[in-house]
């Protein structure tokens, strides 16, 4: 909507932007409702609203390679948001978008709303001796985000050199995966070079649900944590939110609520935390694994299910899931542990399936659960003109069968 590349002193106030995405969609590989900055100084982006971008960020300032960036910018005093949507479209296309994108230097971030971000609310890309301050950001109440303020990204050769994050609020309503994220590997890439301080984030206010409220892995060159007010942050994070897509280490640390948490390996050189940090067993990486609450159990009527090998029949709650694999078995399992753990088993397996399209997985319109290969049936439940629901649960019996008045008429303990 507004795009200017290299213009010092550039002001933009008092104005409103709606990229009405809600009305007009989302446009892939979109850019950012106000799109600014490069080889400039002193610009001011000040008292304006921007919200509802087609693309992936409602503001972004954008450097120009290390020896020409843009410096000395002011963005203050405005109302950004919401910005985009959680997951995928239809269409398979990223539908998360930032609040405010940064990536200037010798720069200030300070007073502004940030409300429904879905990806970062301020992201600061690098941005060397930046303050961040007495911002109020706040994820939507039906979108999750990712993170609400986060240092994460490789520029200016991995440097933070001089950023201060302090003062800011943090607030997840549906959920922000992690309220302050930082280093190399804390988000869900892993870049190859660590990321530098020194950098101070002080005296921040974190609540709601957060199942990671600050996170750090892969980062050197000096941290310092203090102040920060976190005993605001939801527990238990299962009350909130699922891990069944996070590595064992991430897990662990999700299960005992450790909203502030690290890696020690991953935080090299001189660094003070404050008080209540725990340290992860291993590496864990990808602190925004975590999902908004799974469903404790999903249901399918008659002809509701028919799918082929190697898809997921049922993700749930407490880390419980259910595939239908490549070999045409049913499995139930119990990852809560960092493992998957079989709670149950359909057996009656073809090995062929995995290299055949022709193995399905059905629940039918006469209310039998089947495998089939070939068009010939592996197993099934033996619920014919009888089944007229299947559901899968995130407790025992795992999977059951119910007739039309409701009552259950087959279980896995039949089975």
């Amino acid at each position: 909507m507004i795009t200017g590349y290299g213009y010092d002193y550039l002001s933009i106030l008092n104005i409103q932007l709606d990229g009405l995405r809600p009305t007009l969609g989302l446009v892939e590989d979109g850019g950012a409702n106000i799109d600014i900055g490069q080889s400039s100084n002193g610009i001011i982006v000040s008292n304006i609203v921007s919200k509802n971008t087609r693309g992936w960020s409602c503001l972004h300032l954008i450097q120009s390679g290390s020896s020409t960036p843009c410096t000395n910018v002011t963005i203050s005093n405005n109302n950004i948001g919401p910005c985009g949507n959680e997951g995928l479209s239809s269409t398979g296309v990223s539908q998360w978008a930032d609040g405010i994108s940064f990536a200037c230097e010798n720069s200030l971030i300070e007073n502004n709303l940030v409300n429904g971000s879905t990806d970062g609310g301020v992201v600061l890309f690098g941005a060397p001796q930046t303050t961040v301050k007495d911002n109020t950001i706040i994820s939507s109440t039906t979108d999750s985000g990712f993170g609400g303020i986060n240092m994460v990204d490789y520029l200016y050769d991995g440097s933070y050199d001089g950023v201060v994050v302090t003062g800011n609020t943090i607030t997840g309503k549906k959920m922000f995966n992690v309220g302050i994220a930082i280093g190399a590997y804390a988000w869900s890439f892993n870049d190859d070079a660590l990321l530098q301080g020194p950098a101070t984030i002080s005296d921040n206010t974190l609540n709601g649900n957060l199942p990671f409220a600050i996170a750090i892995n892969g980062w050197t060159g000096g941290l310092t944590i203090s102040g920060n007010d976190v005993s605001g942050v939801n527990s238990p994070s299962s009350g909130y939110s699922d891990s069944s897509s996070c590595s064992a280490a991430t897990k662990a640390l999700w299960s005992e609520s450790a909203h502030l948490s690290y890696y020690p390996a991953g935080l090299i050189g001189t660094n003070s935390l404050q008080s209540g940090f725990v340290a992860a067993s291993a590496n864990s990486t990808n602190f925004i694994c975590t999902t908004p609450l799974l469903p404790a159990s999903i249901t399918y009527g008659l002809n509701g299910l028919s799918v082929g090998v190697n898809n997921v029949l049922a993700n749930l709650h407490n880390n419980i899931y259910t595939s239908y694999q490549g070999d045409s078995n049913i499995v139930v399992y119990n990852s809560s542990t960092g493992t998957a753990v079989v709670e149950w088993a359909s057996g009656h397996t073809d090995s062929a399936c995995s290299t055949t399209s022709t193995c399905t997985c059905d629940f039918q319109g006469d209310g039998n659960f089947v495998t089939y290969a070939d068009g010939a049936a592996l197993w099934s439940s033996g619920t014919t003109n009888e089944g007229h629901n299947v559901t899968f649960l995130n407790e025992s019996p795992w999977i059951e069968i119910t007739n039309a008045a409701g009552a259950v008429i087959w279980t896995t303990a039949d089975s």
